[in-house]
């Protein structure tokens, strides 16, 4: 896109009027959902009367005034330097956006915005789970930064990043799979709505898949922490007046076993493929997806009904746009589908390299009974072994049983 951002600029000073109501909450219902539609330079040219009325502002007011009359100073530019990079990329952008009404009172949302063809649309709810009393104090602490450091909005975004990283959130994309999908099922919950299958099934996906994440990472720690025990093998040798010649080819081999499972074990701890601010893995992507596209869902019923603004030409774009949403989910889950069925095939090629593993083993166990009693340091390491075997193929079985469900979850979700 060759589109420039808005200016992100510093609100202006806090006036006599905004001072006196500017604590007050405006309030609105839990089951309300208000959009609006801007040009590419942010500019306001379609809304519903959700807005209207939260807002504060009139229908004329709204119509072709910049989408910034609505920034509460309490807000960090950092968000908004984050919302025209991802949007500016492609992205869907969700984030927590603190607004102000036309006589300074304030209201809280968590805005889903996406480029359409001419402009960009958003659909905002009301924010109601834990994750989100967080990023209130959060906000707090990045805008206190902002002024008395004097940060560029850049620079705001990169201390934003990183304090999302250490809450656990690598980076925003991660943040806002996890917050979004929140925050909906939160307010399906307090509409006292039936559970959705789909979104369910995907999230149940998404949690899976997170164990099966720690699970490999875990094996692979495991496989690493064993090299030990074949340097402690050859040590062992070196002691050796007998024997020493085959416990040292024995070390030879299992050590190199072990680092080709190492390297085929590495190829299941890649990276997700898309880097930066917005990478995220594939299941979130998906939960992400279906969730915006239940919202839109809404959106398209609440808009017929309405028939405000510019009518059937609008309705199209977020028709587009909650079919884009589907579609992207539904490429998502088919690339959990994809990853799920080379793990499961890879598992079992490491099994079959983890039994020839313990064949290693088990000739280590007749050697050391063939030395009798000098093999008392032998006895301990394959002590040693025995456990790690153990450990390695339970976490191996747990994976595979991960695979399962994950793959079951998925036929469920009715993709």
């Amino acid at each position: 896109m060759n589109m420039q951002p808005l200016e992100i600029v510093d609100p202006v000073p806090v006036t006599a009027l905004s001072l006196s109501t500017r604590d007050a909450e405006m309030p609105f219902g839990i089951e309300e959902m208000f959009f609006s539609k801007t040009d590419k330079r942010g500019v306001i040219n379609a809304f519903n009367s959700v807005f209207v009325r939260v807002s504060g502002f009139d229908g004329e007011d709204l119509q072709g005034a910049p989408h910034k009359i609505l920034r509460h100073p309490d807000m960090p530019k950092a968000v908004f330097w984050l919302l025209w990079n991802g949007l500016q990329s492609g992205h869907p952008v969700g984030a927590y956006v603190k607004n102000k009404t036309k006589d300074g009172k304030y209201y809280w949302v968590f805005a889903l915005a996406a480029p359409v063809e001419d402009g960009y649309f958003s659909v905002r709810i009301k924010p109601s789970s834990e994750t989100y009393l967080r990023v209130v104090d959060l906000y707090k602490e990045i805008r206190a930064a902002e002024l008395s450091e004097d940060l560029s909005a850049e620079e705001s975004a990169q201390r934003l990043l990183l304090r999302l990283k250490q809450m656990g959130f690598p980076n925003y994309g991660w943040f806002q799979s996890t917050a979004f999908c929140t925050e909906f099922e939160a307010r399906q919950s307090a509409m006292k709505l039936p559970q959705m299958s789909d979104v369910v099934n995907t999230k149940k996906v998404s949690l899976l898949s997170s164990d099966l994440r720690n699970e490999l990472n875990a094996l692979a720690r495991e496989f690493d922490s064993a090299e030990i025990l074949t340097a402690n093998m050859k040590i062992f040798a070196a002691k050796l007046d007998h024997g020493r010649a085959t416990i040292n080819e024995i070390a030879k081999n299992y050590d190199l076993m072990l680092r080709d499972i190492q390297s085929h074990l590495r190829t299941l701890l890649a990276p997700p493929r898309a880097g930066g601010i917005w990478a995220s893995p594939e299941e979130q992507k998906a939960n992400f997806m279906l969730c915006g596209y239940h919202l839109l869902d809404e959106v398209v019923k609440d808009y017929t009904r309405e028939n405000t603004q510019n009518g059937a030409e609008e309705l199209h774009q977020i028709d587009v746009l909650r079919s884009g949403y589907k579609t992207q989910s539904a490429i998502a889950v088919d690339d959990c589908v994809k990853s799920a069925l080379v793990i499961q095939r890879r598992i079992e090629f490491l099994l079959r390299m983890v039994l020839g593993l313990s064949t290693i083993r088990i000739a280590c166990r007749v050697e050391a009974g063939a030395l009798s009693q000098s093999a008392s340091g032998l006895d301990t390491i394959i002590g040693r072994l025995d456990n790690f075997h153990d450990t390695i193929e339970a976490r191996m079985v747990r994976i595979q049983d991960l695979v399962t469900c994950i793959l079951q979850c998925i036929g469920k979700s009715g993709y």
